[in-house]
């Protein structure tokens, strides 16, 4: 099991703020710091991370994985999971070394970043980080943080987060 705050989906920005709202009052963990490399090893579709700039220090998210370059898609922006690529580096007709590079595939599992930040109305920055499989989201296996029955007696104060 990995270290996220949830495991589920973001489909929408509702989700994001539920989220942000829900480890705010300590129902789901914020992360306090950077991922190590078993708990990088340890992402999978459906895990969510939230954190606080200001509490955690973490002002950029790493987590060991090449992606696509960003695409927007409405609030959130996208990032697909690109898979190595073996290729050899040639001299006349004699193989050298083989290197590795990326390329803009997608990896068979079609992992998917998704990501949202946000500031506070105390100027908190907040960010949100969901890493899915599409097939996962189609098929139902992961579920948005607004049809989680744990969640429903949340309310989201206007106020707090005066970007949305």
């Amino acid at each position: 099991m990995d270290n996220a705050s949830y495991h589920g989906f973001i489909a929408t920005t509702d989700d994001a703020l539920l989220m942000f709202e829900a480890c705010r009052q300590n129902i789901f963990p914020r992360r306090r710091h950077r991922l190590n490399e078993i708990e990088r090893n340890e992402i999978t579709s459906g895990s969510i991370f939230v954190w606080d700039e200001t509490e955690s220090g973490i002002r950029r998210w790493t987590d060991g994985k090449r992606w696509s370059p960003s695409r927007v898609n409405g609030c959130f922006l996208s990032y697909i999971e690109l898979k190595p690529k073996s290729y050899k580096k040639k001299q006349s007709t004699t193989c050298i070394s083989c290197k590795h590079s990326y390329s803009d595939i997608p990896m068979e599992d079609d992992l998917v970043k998704k990501s949202l930040s946000l500031f506070t109305k105390d100027n908190h920055k907040l960010h949100l980080v969901c890493y899915y499989c599409k097939k996962d989201v189609d098929s139902g296996i992961l579920i948005e943080p607004s049809r989680d029955p744990r969640l429903r007696s949340i309310k989201i104060s206007q106020s707090r987060y005066p970007e949305f």
